[in-house]
């Protein structure tokens, strides 16, 4: 019987590249294929509040290490199965908090994926970062302008006007305004709300118009933050209140009212309060 003949495979035929093409090509993966990070300090504190417990945890073991790490070292050093950590570390890429490349190849094989930090662990990071760089300012000011205490409010001043408008249109019916106890007691609820969100842990006392303070994100652990950026803190609140109530609330912060807390005492205009 007459055997029929087995068709040549052409991909066989091709010739191979030699190693040190294949290590040449693998080692070009090793460049991370995720950005650095969120683009901004908010989409970053947002990133940090939507982790899961295991998420969490999983960040900051990889935020301990100082070189990229592998889901299987990761798995090792935790105790936990390698699919337990690769489906939390997906995550962690998916919000930017991890950058991931590949380990240089040595010989066949597809190299490692590995992992690396690009965002802190926690979110205090960032109000430390944060402060600090406050208190950096405000030494330069105390060191360098001739009207320090002007110049920290002017800062304060155009810190509000770039978020003035999380404090909502003036109070009032068609732009008419209301009453004197009640523009001072919604003008002083804005306030408070446009400072919570800040981190000052704002609270509104019995009387209207008249905030506590139980937090400052300006501060650092340990210290009294400078004169300096209390007046940063006066001048916010100077240009929030003139915006939303068209010049006719004042207010009076005064740093250090208690133990643990500062105060604001928001109050009419002399020209307003002459009106009334």
């Amino acid at each position: 019987m007459e055997r029929t003949p087995v068709p040549r495979d052409d991909r066989s035929a091709e010739p191979k590249p030699p190693h040190d093409r294949i290590d040449v090509e693998m080692s070009t993966l090793a460049a991370p294929d995720a950005p650095d990070g969120p683009a901004t300090p908010q989409t970053l504190m947002r990133a940090l509040e939507a982790l899961s417990p295991a998420q969490h945890t999983l960040l900051r073991e990889v935020a301990r290490y100082t070189e990229p790490v592998t889901v299987t070292e990761l798995a090792v050093g935790m105790g936990l199965h390698p699919n337990s950590v690769r489906e939390s570390m997906a995550a962690l890429l998916d919000a930017g908090l991890v950058a991931r490349g590949r380990r240089p190849a040595v010989g066949r094989g597809r190299p490692s994926w590995t992992y690396r930090s690009v965002a802190p662990a926690q979110p205090s990071a960032l109000a430390r970062e944060f402060a600090d760089v406050c208190a950096a300012v405000a030494d330069h000011l105390a060191d360098t302008v001739p009207d320090p205490e002007a110049a920290a409010r002017d800062i304060g001043s155009r810190w509000a006007r770039r978020m003035i408008d999380v404090a909502g249109p003036p109070a009032g019916k068609n732009g008419q305004p209301l009453d004197e106890p009640q523009r001072i007691d919604v003008h002083g609820g804005r306030l408070r709300l446009l400072l919570s969100s800040l981190g000052y842990g704002a609270l509104s006392e019995e009387t209207p118009g008249r905030l506590t303070l139980h937090q400052c994100p300006l501060r650092i652990e340990g210290q009294v933050p400078s004169p300096l950026v209390c007046q940063m803190h006066r001048g916010l609140i100077d240009a929030v209140l003139q915006r939303v109530s068209h010049g006719n609330v004042e207010a009076e912060l005064t740093p250090f009212a208690g133990p643990d807390h500062c105060t604001v005492a928001l109050h009419l205009t002399k020209r307003d309060a002459a009106s009334a």
